[in-house]
C-alpha cells in the first residue's frame, strides 16, 4: 500500500510510504491532502467473517489493510492497538451501542480518556509514532502542530504526553471551547506538551500551523507532523468504527443502514466515505450546527465560507473551513485527481465555487443528506431525547439526533446517531437545554485537578502568529 495527493495526476511518481505520510505535516507539496493509491475491497464472505469481531480486532484489520507488511508487522499491530486501549473504558468492546428504540441506535464512540471519539484514533497514533521513531534511531525526534476546535486538542495532549522525542504545540481558540475541554488541555502534566491560545477563532489559527508547514525548511529543519484530521492516519482509523457499528447494527450482512455524523471539519465524514467505497453498504447523512458551509457544498454545490464563524453550543463544530471535503471530493469522483485539483486550486484563488451537478450526484451516492442545525434546535433534540429516551445526548450528538427524529417515522431503516462525544464535557449546554449536569468520573477527577500548566501555556496576540509559533517551536 502507497499514498498519493489527491491533486496528484502523475501515475506511479512521487507515491508515499505509510511511514512517511505518518511522519509528514499532512499536505502534500501540491497542497493537496494524502489519500491510498487505491481502495482495499471488502467482499460479502469478508464481512460475514467479521460480523463477531470486537471493535480491537476491527481496528487490527483496517491498520492491515492499508499499511505493508515490511512497515508494520502482526505483531507490531497486535501491540499498538491492544495498549492503545488500555486507557479506555471498555478495553476490550471500547464502543457502547446503546438501542433506543427498533430503529434507532447511539453509537457512543466518547469512552476514551478525554470523553470524544477524537482518543480511537490518537491513541493509535501515538503509539505508531512511538514503533516508527524506535526504528528511526535516538536522533530522531517529531513535533506535532494541533489547531483545535475543542476535542482535538485534549485528546492529541493525553495521547503523546511525556512520550520520549515527541513534541506536542497546540493552538486552541481563547473562550470558544467549553470550560472542560479547556481544563483538559491545561491540566495535562508533561513536559512535552505546549498550549497555545489565540484570540481568535478554530479557522484562524490553522493559517499558522498550515504555514508552518508550507515552510519546506522550517518543517524540515523540526519534523513537524500533524493529528489533525489532514493526517491521513485519523482518516482511515477512524474508517474502524463505521466498519464497527454496521457490522453490530445491520439486521443481515449485506443490508444497508444510515448513519448519522456530526461533522466540522469534515474527516469522519471522508472515513466513513472510505469505509463505504471499500464495499461496506453504509449510507451517510451529515449534520454540522450553525456553520453551514458544509449544507450548502453538498445541498445547492455552494462551496463558500461565511464572513464569520460562528460561536454556538456544538464548538467543536464551530468550523468554516472543513478541509477534509477534499478527500471527499476525491473519493465521490472515484480519484479523479485533476477535478479536485482544479476545485481546491479555484476555492483556494476566487475564496468560493460551484460544486457541478455530476459532483453533487456523485456525492448523494453516499452522503443521502446534510442538515444544518440551530442552536434552538440542538436544545429541543437534547430535551427531547432525554423526555422519550431518558438519555443525554452532547450538543454535537444532538445535531445528529435531530436529523433522526425528523426522518424516523417517516423511513423505515436502520438509524445510528455518531456520539462524538460524552455530555459531561457539555455543561453549558446540558445547563440550556435544562437537563442539569451530567457527570462522569474523569470530569470529577479533572475538577480536582488545580496544577495548571502554566509555564507551558503562551497566549498568541496581534496579527504575526506565524512568527509567534515558530518562535515557540524553536525553544523547544
Amino acid at each position: 500500500m502507497k499514498y498519493r495527493s489527491t491533486r496528484s495526476s502523475n501515475g506511479n511518481v512521487d507515491l508515499q510510504s505509510f511511514e512517511d505520510v505518518l511522519f509528514s505535516p499532512g499536505y502534500a507539496k501540491d497542497g493537496g491532502l494524502y489519500v491510498c493509491d487505491y481502495i482495499p475491497q471488502i467482499t460479502k464472505d469478508q464481512l460475514n467473517s467479521w460480523k463477531n469481531l470486537k471493535y480491537p480486532d476491527v481496528a487490527k484489520k483496517i491498520l492491515r489493510l492499508f499499511t505493508s507488511e515490511d512497515e508494520l508487522t502482526e505483531n507490531e499491530i497486535e501491540g499498538v492497538v491492544t495498549s492503545a486501549f488500555e486507557d479506555f473504558e471498555f478495553p476490550d468492546k471500547v464502543i457502547h451501542l446503546e438501542k433506543l428504540d427498533d430503529s434507532m441506535y447511539i453509537a457512543e464512540l466518547f469512552h476514551g480518556p478525554t470523553l470524544a471519539f477524537k482518543d480511537l484514533s490518537l491513541a493509535v497514533l501515538a503509539k505508531l509514532l512511538e514503533i516508527f521513531l524506535k526504528k528511526r534511531g535516538k536522533e530522531k525526534r517529531v513535533t506535532i502542530l494541533v489547531g483545535t476546535s475543542g476535542d482535538t486538542g485534549p485528546a492529541a495532549a493525553h495521547s503523546v504526553a511525556n512520550l520520549d522525542r515527541v513534541n506536542l504545540v497546540l493552538l486552541y481558540p481563547l473562550n470558544r471551547v467549553s470550560k472542560i475541554q479547556e481544563l483538559q488541555m491545561l491540566t495535562v502534566k508533561a513536559l512535552n506538551v505546549h498550549i497555545c491560545s489565540v484570540e481568535g477563532n478554530s479557522d484562524q489559527l490553522d493559517e499558522p500551523i498550515k504555514e508552518c508547514f508550507q515552510d519546506e525548511n522550517f518543517s524540515a529543519a523540526h519534523s513537524l507532523g500533524s493529528f489533525n484530521s489532514i493526517q491521513w492516519g485519523r482518516i482511515l482509523l477512524q474508517a474502524a468504527h463505521y466498519v464497527y457499528i454496521y457490522l453490530q447494527c445491520c439486521p443481515n450482512i449485506g443490508d444497508k443502514i444510515c448513519i448519522v455524523v456530526p461533522t466540522g471539519a469534515a474527516g469522519n465524514l471522508a472515513a466513513g466515505f472510505l469505509a463505504h467505497e471499500m464495499g461496506f453498504p453504509i449510507k451517510l447523512v451529515a449534520s454540522v450546527n450553525s456553520n453551514d458551509i458544509l449544507a450548502r457544498s453538498f445541498q445547492k454545490g455552494d462551496y463558500s465560507p461565511s464572513s464569520t464563524v460562528a460561536a454556538s453550543l456544538a464548538p467543536a463544530m464551530d468550523i468554516q473551513a472543513p478541509y477534509n471535503i477534499e478527500r471527499v471530493l476525491y473519493f465521490a469522483t472515484h480519484g479523479d485527481s485533476m477535478a479536485v485539483k482544479n476545485i481546491m486550486q479555484d476555492f483556494e484563488q476566487s475564496g468560493k465555487v460551484k460544486l457541478s451537478t455530476d459532483m453533487l450526484s456523485a456525492i448523494h451516492e453516499v452522503i443521502a443528506a446534510t442538515v444544518s442545525v440551530s442552536d434552538t434546535d440542538i436544545v429541543q433534540a437534547m430535551q427531547l431525547c432525554y423526555s422519550q429516551y431518558n438519555y443525554v445526548v452532547c450538543p454535537h450528538t444532538a445535531t445528529a439526533v435531530s436529523y433522526c427524529f425528523n426522518v424516523k417515522h417517516h423511513e423505515k431503516q436502520v438509524l445510528v446517531c455518531l456520539a462524538t462525544a460524552s455530555p459531561a464535557k457539555f455543561p453549558e449546554a446540558c445547563e440550556a437545554a435544562g437537563l442539569g449536569l451530567s457527570t462522569h468520573h474523569r470530569v470529577n477527577r479533572l475538577k480536582l485537578e488545580t496544577e495548571i500548566s502554566l509555564p507551558r501555556h503562551t497566549f498568541l496576540r496581534g496579527q504575526d502568529w506565524t512568527s509567534q509559533l515558530k518562535s515557540i517551536i524553536l525553544t523547544i
